[in-house]
């Protein structure tokens, strides 16, 4: 019987009861488990698969290692071409930004030149007025005379 049906019935009491002893009485032989040649196969399996499980973890911990420094020394050269670049950049601004200034100032300083060169010549324009003037009139007189003359003559 086997199976739920099995199952399903009641547990008949044994009739024989087994002794279990500290120390069984040794009226066999123990048999051994293994035979020698069996016994040696099985552990040299069991070493070459433990052998074989330590060159693997260590070849995980080799190969994590490698990528670890690979990835470290990237990022740092990455970072230090970066800095470099922005460095550079920065120099390069700082010097338009100085050359600008220098610029800036030179306008300046050629805007307050011509500024007093116009003043001054405003001030020139100012004082040939009267005599410009004068010799306008002094002119238009002369061509009136000469007019005057060529009329009557």
């Amino acid at each position: 019987m086997s199976g739920f049906n099995a199952l399903s019935k009641p547990l008949k009491p044994r009739s024989e009861v087994a002794v279990h002893t500290i120390h069984p009485t040794l009226e066999q032989k123990p048999r051994a488990k293994y035979n020698v040649p069996d016994w040696f196969n099985h552990n040299y399996a069991i070493s070459f698969d433990a052998e074989r499980s330590r060159n693997v973890s260590h070849q995980v911990r080799q190969d994590g290692r490698r990528l670890i420094n690979e990835t470290y020394n990237e990022s740092w050269w990455n970072k230090h071409d970066n800095d470099v670049r922005i460095s550079d950049r920065l120099d390069e601004v700082d010097k338009w930004r100085k050359t600008l200034e220098y610029t800036i100032q030179d306008v300046d300083r050629e805007v307050q030149a011509i500024q007093a060169a116009k003043e001054q010549c405003e001030r020139y324009l100012e004082h040939m007025r009267s005599p410009l003037g004068k010799l306008l009139t002094n002119r238009k007189k002369q061509k009136q005379k000469l007019k005057a003359y060529e009329n009557f003559h």
